[in-house]
């Protein structure tokens, strides 16, 4: 599963009809399967903010941030998921000069005393993400060592979304953590720092030395013990076109491996999740350019139960056909 770097559902769903769309819709797998595990608390909490984003008018960005800073509790978190959710749709809007200073300045007022205080510093750095703007460093950087859990996450996240090449000694230490939800995390991050995503952005360049140690470590991660590190690995590594990504790919393309891994760890992939797993697969399928998935992608196309994963493959296999 930015890339759209994104809170809640809107995170953790890649929709077939961008599978070719590159590196900002190579979206990330949340949950106890994905990614980011606990990126944004529960599901209602995201239907909660949804029903309220429809009903309220659009603001300016600056004064939701400024509104941030005047409120407390609930209150505070809801506007700067708002803020998040804005700037996503908005690219215009994320051109604000102003935005990332007031944000880093909200962020670095708020201490976490309790639950809401620690969902909007949460939020404030996806929005940092968001608009990846390396100046916002200066507080991703400490961020990723946060005590809270979720915020490190966020910013390890929102890190990988700037790529900025000072952030890579503390990304390959957190890809080497005992914590597998810091792992992944890093893993992901790790792989947005891949030659085609920097020379079609224009990011900072990246030495011969540096990106042979994240590749290492990526290629470390592969060989995790826990399954959904090495999914990550494998998105990772597809970014870097690396062929070692394929079998690990087809293997998430595969039911019967799912089902058998999701009992395995004792709790139930749903549906959602697995369609997020397998959906996912085929998009490095596509960074790897590679012939060779083209049955398994036939056969998905055709007899899959889901509507979404048949479209994917039918997707995938038009962009393998170009």
């Amino acid at each position: 599963m930015v890339e759209d770097v994104r809170p809640a559902t809107d995170a953790s769903a890649a929709r077939p009809t961008d599978l070719v769309e590159g590196d900002q819709k190579f979206v990330s797998l949340l949950g106890q399967f994905f990614l980011i595990p606990l990126l944004i608390a529960v599901v209602g909490v995201a239907i909660f903010v949804g029903i309220r984003m429809m009903t309220a008018d659009e603001k300016d960005p600056i004064l939701l941030v400024r509104e941030i800073r005047l409120q407390h509790g609930s209150t505070r978190w809801q506007l700067a998921y708002d803020l998040n959710s804005r700037l996503v749709r908005d690219p215009q809007a994320r051109k604000d000069p102003r935005l990332v200073p007031e944000i880093m300045r909200v962020f670095s007022e708020i201490e976490p005393r309790d639950e809401d205080d620690a969902r909007t510093r949460t939020y404030l750095i996806l929005v940092l993400g968001t608009l990846r703007n390396p100046a916002a460093m200066p507080v991703l950087m400490p961020a990723m060592h946060d005590r809270d859990g979720t915020c490190q996450v966020a910013a390890i996240q929102a890190v990988g979304s700037i790529a900025d090449p000072a952030a890579l000694p503390d990304l390959l230490q957190l890809a080497a953590s005992d914590d597998p939800g810091l792992r992944k995390a890093a893993v992901f991050s790790l792989g947005l720092y891949n030659p085609r995503r920097r020379e079609s952005e224009k990011l900072p360049a990246v030495t011969a030395a540096q990106e042979a140690e994240v590749l290492a470590a990526i290629r470390g991660a592969h060989h995790d013990q826990v399954e959904d590190v090495r999914w990550n690995a494998a998105l990772a590594l597809a970014r870097f076109r690396d062929p070692e990504a394929a079998p690990t790919l087809k293997a998430m393309l595969d039911r019967g491996y799912l089902a058998k891994v999701s009992a395995g760890v004792g709790s139930a992939m749903t549906e959602e999740m697995t369609v997020d797993v397998m959906v996912n697969a085929m998009k490095g399928a596509l960074e790897l350019g590679d012939a060779s998935f083209r049955p398994l992608l036939d056969g998905l196309a055709a007899n899959d139960r889901s509507m979404d994963v048949r479209q994917a493959a039918r997707t995938a296999l038009q962009a393998l056909s170009n």
